[in-house]
């Protein structure tokens, strides 16, 4: 729908390129042209299959009726024998119902956690099968029959090159970050769920404990812009302290320059950035709710602060971290624990048996959709 990239594209992308690797499977990515996820997807060496739309963050209803005929066209690009895979509610709503016109089986990857309203139950339901990122997420759509569900991480695929500390680190100065100073980082796009602000006011409170740290967010616009969080930093007094470093892939790279990543989202639904903190080796603090908690539950590598923690409490955390950083990163055995369980194979072969499973479907709604022809 959109054409910026986010967490649950890269893991989309991940999943794709491990499907075609190691299964064989062409993935085509549908999406506008001239957008970065299609200059991604070809990189990532996915075909695209253009959407004829210009990217938006969402439809109206009106719209997508509009569009029903155009959109068919669209769909008979659409491989023979396949599955049509869906990353978000959004991208649901408007070619849900082409896929099953289509006479294609469907898949929805739930990466949210939203207000399950009847709109969006309706919108799930259209789904034959339906993949859960997390517990969170598989809670969040309990009315889904359990058979039709199935929980499987998100798939991180590290590149150990970029993970290289001296390498990363060199790559932030080369946004603006110093070299002499213990760098405490966001990472994530400026959304309101992600707290962004509430980072700055850590960090303003960081330094009156902790005067030689240095911060850097990683990330691009969302509800608040850069310029919102400059002159937040600036009223802080803190902006000679505070590098906007923008949008850069790969996430590991960001992660793998810093000291510590504060990660003060809410209602996460997994939350690859600890994931990949975990991996790497970089100590995180991180807000104790949803998604967050089931990864430190699981693997560990950084502390929790409570859902309800202010600015001063992710503070006198960070500091403690900063303090004795190895007591709380992973191990180098630890590490791989983590790269194993959520690595890209481990996800494309339960990606596979749902294919799988859906694959004498796809035949069935083929044959009906050849007689209702004739």
């Amino acid at each position: 729908m959109g054409g910026d990239i986010g967490g649950s594209h890269v893991s989309a992308f991940t999943l794709a390129r491990a499907l075609q690797e190691e299964h064989g499977v062409q993935c085509c990515i549908l999406c506008s042209s001239e957008t970065m996820i299609a200059r991604h997807a070809v990189e990532s060496g996915l075909c695209v299959i253009p959407t004829g739309e210009a990217p938006t963050p969402r439809h109206h209803l009106m719209y997508d009726a509009s569009r029903l005929f155009a959109r068919l066209q669209v769909a008979r690009a659409f491989p023979m024998d396949s599955v049509v895979h869906f990353n978000d509610l959004r991208t649901m709503q408007s070619w849900g119902p082409i896929a099953h016109l289509a006479g294609k089986p469907v898949v929805y990857h739930h990466r949210s956690l939203n207000r399950m309203t009847l709109p969006k139950r309706i919108l799930v339901g259209l789904a034959h099968e339906v993949v859960c990122i997390s517990e969170s997420c598989r809670e969040n759509v309990s009315f889904v029959r359990p058979e039709k569900s199935t929980l499987i991480l998100n798939p991180v695929q590290i590149d150990l090159k970029s993970a290289q500390r001296e390498a990363a680190r060199r790559f932030a100065v080369e946004q603006g970050c110093p070299t002499d100073r213990p760098l405490v980082g966001f990472v994530g796009n400026f959304w309101l769920w992600k707290r962004p602000d509430l980072f700055l006011q850590t960090c303003s409170r960081l330094l009156q404990i902790r005067p030689d740290c240095h911060f850097v967010l990683f990330g691009r616009d969302g509800d608040w812009t850069e310029q919102d969080l400059v002159r937040m930093a600036q009223g802080l007094g803190i902006d000679e302290r505070v590098t906007f470093a923008g949008f850069h892939l790969p996430g590991e790279r960001n992660i793998a320059a810093l000291d510590l990543l504060v990660a003060t989202s809410v209602r996460e639904p997994f939350g690859r950035t600890l994931v990949e903190a975990a991996i790497v080796g970089t100590p995180y603090v991180a807000t104790d709710d949803s998604g967050y908690r089931e990864i430190w539950d699981t693997w560990r590598g950084g502390r929790l602060v409570p859902v309800t923690a202010n600015a001063d409490e992710f503070a006198r955390v960070a500091f403690d971290i900063l303090l004795a950083p190895k007591s709380v990163a992973l191990g180098s055995n630890e590490r791989r624990r983590v790269a194993k369980d959520v690595s890209a194979s481990t996800h494309a072969r339960q990606i596979m048996k749902i294919y799988d499973r859906l694959q004498p479907l796809s035949r069935e709604m083929l044959k009906d959709r050849q007689k209702a022809r004739i």
